[in-house]
């Protein structure tokens, strides 16, 4: 029984399979889906400025049948490394379909990339018009970098009056200086600004600002500045600064540096001292000599002067011309003396060892150093505005008690530490403050003195320091934010100059419309570098957060020690401007016109959309529109299409309604005219009155005449005359074109004269049509039986005026004097004001 079912099962699907073997198959077709290269929104080697690019293309369908397909991006470098690769889906496509996709780049790196698309899967073959795949070359430009070179890429050259180089390598006192320095552009973007150098020298502050200096991109300037002054010995520092448009550029924007200026020709004196302490005894008379040279470039005249243990002895003139030498004695009582000379009146060479010292041996208190034969530094590094600390351990070798100091000497000013008893055999330490009261390089002249002892070896000496700018502190306040709560924060920077680490005290807190209020103070050891806080307010009603730093016993260095910033707002605040043209420029009435209007937001991002109602001055709607998506940024236009209302000048006004506020702005646009007519006012009463006076008197002569004819015997009439009325020929016109811009204008046809577009402002001359009326040439044939009467020239009484505003010129009835409008400025103007041209 089973093997009968399974017979009939094969049967069957054999019979099955022959009745459906004949059936035709259907074969499924794809479509043929292709780029259209006229709608991609990608200009091969376009440049942008953001990491994020996006453009647009339409895939079309070509044959008619249904498909699937999808794009591939790939952003590549120039040497063919892939960057990115990404998938733009292709929504499925029926016959003839078209559909325009987006594509979005991330990640595009500085320099030149490559962008291509590729259309896959139901794919056709490539047409000049369509391809499955495209390629752009797109550049993203580096951001603004304008910087200074390095402090030694600052050249300082010494010049004469003229500007021509002296030739020294160093700066001296007496010289000009001419500066020589490079702005370098590392950005792909052109920078114009200004630049401004101030220099210091000998407590003199000049200040150079060169303007509108353009460094172009990738590229570097070298300029150059002379400033009009004359040097003096010390230090000349200087401080470079870019200004302009630099609150996102990177690189270098203030350099300061220093020059040292030299000492002038001077004289270089030297001097020996000797005395007959040898064959004297205490209380006889003490011989000293005085002996100088001068191997300087400088003669030298002024004044010797000798002191014994700190009193003036000698006070005499005294010069000595250069590679000579001269002498001079001076007595006093002998005992234990300390004498020491020197010369005033004339600056020499610092390198002169002056003054000369003389000790004179007698039984005493002696100091002599117990260590060091110097004194001992301590305090640095120092900066302007800082003491130098010294101290020397010194020991009484005498026979009797004692007292001694030690002193510096900066410049012309000497400084004496506390004097110090040493008993005979004692040691003690002596020690002394000094200011640095100037940056640069500093020589120290140091001293030891004593009232009633002898100084035994060095009681003198000199010492030279660097001494650096003031160091100078940099505040600033960025990231402030408002949280939702209302409390504020920020965050507040602290630099410190390179150097030593400095006491300040730092204070923060914020101010209003009329108080400052400083919420915390601490004291704060800076070391050089940025120190960063947190800023921690709670909810305050403040207009801007405030934060200051005072130096604790230092001199501080140039530059505000106060930072502010402006609080963020809590309020979205919006407005409006309109475009200040149309498309078309000059519209006229009915045509159908493009308004450019931009929608604008400060304070916190918003991404509300509101209603717009666009209407003309009599109130009526000309279109109403969606403000469209911000897409995250302050700002975004749109062109809305309008049919053009009447009059010569078009008043709008732009009512938005976002955010449960309604922003409205206003503007006007000149609209265009179709012709160009002289439009003024006549006066209609006196051309009435005239005409009817006119017609009077040509009935009155005509009745005249033929009263006259009537009285005289009848003649025949001539052959081929006829007898018509005739009428005032009607003024007529022409349209000539504007040559620059096409415009159609209407002109009388016997108009000969100037003529001015009022679109693009050209004027150009047009000339009166050359032929004559038929009835004209026929009214002016004489009678056979008529004498013809003299030929008078007809003129049509007009006369041009010029506008006084744009200079086109118009023609007008000669006697009229009333009101004119221009066509071309719309200007209203009395006829009497336009200068008359042509009568």
């Amino acid at each position: 029984m089973g093997g009968e079912k399974r017979g009939t099962s094969l049967v069957s699907l054999l019979l099955l399979s022959l009745l459906l073997a004949p059936l035709p198959t259907a074969q499924a077709q794809s479509g043929s889906l292709l780029i259209e290269t006229a709608s991609i929104g990608l200009e091969n080697y376009s440049t942008h400025l953001n990491s994020t690019l996006e453009f647009t293309f339409e895939v079309h369908e070509l044959d008619g049948q249904s498909g699937n397909a999808s794009a591939e991006v790939h952003l590549q470098s120039p040497e063919g490394e892939s960057l990115s690769n990404t998938t733009v889906s292709v929504p499925a496509m029926s016959g003839l379909d078209q559909v325009n996709l987006t594509a979005t780049v991330l990640g595009l790196p500085y320099g030149y990339s490559h962008i291509t698309v590729v259309l896959t899967g139901d794919v056709g073959e490539n047409t000049t018009t369509h391809t499955t795949s495209f390629t752009r070359v797109v550049q993203r430009l580096r951001p603004l970098n304008i910087s200074f070179g390095g402090s030694s890429s600052v050249l300082g050259d010494a010049v004469d009056e003229n500007g021509s180089l002296i030739g020294n390598t160093t700066l001296s006192d007496g010289d000009r200086v001419r500066f020589e320095f490079p702005v370098i552009n590392h950005g792909d973007v052109d920078w114009t600004g200004d630049v401004n150098m101030h220099l210091v020298n000998d407590d003199v502050h000049t200040n150079i600002t060169l303007t509108d200096v353009l460094v172009n991109a990738t590229e570097s300037l070298l300029l150059t500045v002379a400033p009009d002054m004359v040097l003096s010995e010390g230090t000349l520092s200087w401080r470079l600064n870019l200004l302009g448009n630099l609150s996102e550029a990177g690189g270098l924007h203030t350099l300061e540096g220093s020059f040292d200026v030299g000492a002038p020709p001077l004289a270089f004196v030297t001097m020996e001292l000797s005395s007959n302490a040898a064959s004297v005894e205490a209380g006889g008379t003490l011989t000293v000599a005085v002996t100088a040279w001068n191997n300087g470039t400088m003669d030298f005249s002024g004044r010797l002067v000798c002191t014994i243990d700190g009193s003036e002895a000698l006070n005499e003139s005294f010069a000595v011309s250069v590679g000579e030498n001269t002498s001079s004695t001076m007595s006093v009582t002998a005992k234990p003396l300390l004498v020491q000379c020197g010369v005033i009146g004339q600056r020499i060479d610092e390198a002169s060892p002056l003054p000369v010292t003389l000790v004179v041996d007698v039984p005493s208190a002696v100091f002599e150093a117990a260590g060091s034969s110097s004194p001992s530094y301590s305090g640095g590094p120092w900066h302007e505005g800082d003491r130098l600390s010294g101290n020397m351990l010194l020991r009484n070798t005498g026979g009797h008690e004692g007292r001694v100091r030690l002193g510096f000497t900066i410049g012309d000013v000497s400084y004496s530490g506390e004097w110090v008893s040493l008993s005979d055999g004692a040691a003690g330490e002596v020690s002394a403050e000094a200011p640095f009261l100037s940056s640069g390089e500093q020589t120290v002249s140091w001293w030891l003195e004593s009232d009633d002892g002898v100084i035994q070896g060095l009681s003198t000496g000199v010492a030279s320091f660097s001494i650096a700018l003031k160091q100078s502190v940099t505040l600033e306040i960025v990231d402030v934010e408002r949280s939702t709560d209302g409390s504020v924060e920020g965050t507040l920077t602290v630099e410190l100059d390179e150097g030593r680490s400095r006491e300040v005290v730092l204070r923060t807190g914020y101010e209003t419309g009329d108080a400052t209020v400083f919420l915390r103070e601490q004291s704060l050891i800076l070391e050089p570098g940025v120190l960063t806080q947190a800023m921690f307010f709670g909810e305050i009603e403040a207009e801007r957060l405030i934060a200051s730093v005072t130096a604790v016993d230092w001199n501080v260095g140039p530059g505000p020690l106060t930072a502010r910033s402006t609080l963020p707002s809590d309020v979205t605040e919006y407005w409006m401007t309109f475009d200040t043209t149309t498309q078309p420029l000059r519209p006229l009435v009915g045509d159908r016109v493009t308004v450019t209007l931009t929608f604008h937001q400060s304070g916190p991002q918003s991404e509300q959309r509101g209603e717009l109602w666009l209407v003309d001055a009599y109130g009526s709607l000309l279109t109403q529109a969606t403000s469209p998506a911000w897409g995250g940024g302050s700002e975004v236009s749109v062109p809305l299409e309008v049919t053009w209302p009447k009059g010569s000048t078009v008043a709008l006004r732009a009512v938005w309604s976002i955010d449960g506020e309604s922003v409205v702005e206003e503007t006007s646009y000149i609209s265009g005219q179709a012709v160009v007519e002289s439009d003024f006012d006549l006066p209609l009463g006196a051309i009435a009155w005239g005409a009817a006076l006119g017609v009077a008197l040509v009935l009155g002569a005509r009745l005249r005449f033929r009263t006259q004819v009537s009285e005289k015997p009848n003649k025949a009439s001539v052959p081929g005359a006829s007898t018509r009325d005739t009428a005032a020929p009607t003024k007529e016109k022409r349209e000539v074109s504007c040559p620059s811009c096409d415009r159609r204008l209407r002109v009388p046809v016997d108009y000969t004269g100037s003529v001015g577009c009022p679109d693009c402002s050209t004027k150009f001359t047009v000339e009166a049509e050359a032929s004559v009326p038929a009835t004209e040439a026929e009214e002016s044939t004489p009678s056979m039986n008529e004498t013809p009467p003299p030929k008078k020239e007809k003129s049509d009484g007009k006369i041009e005026v010029a506008c006084p505003d744009c200079d086109q010129t118009l023609r007008i009835p000669g006697s009229y004097r009333g009101s004119v409008r221009c066509p071309a400025c719309t200007k209203i103007f009395k006829a009497d004001q336009g200068a008359t041209m042509i009568e």
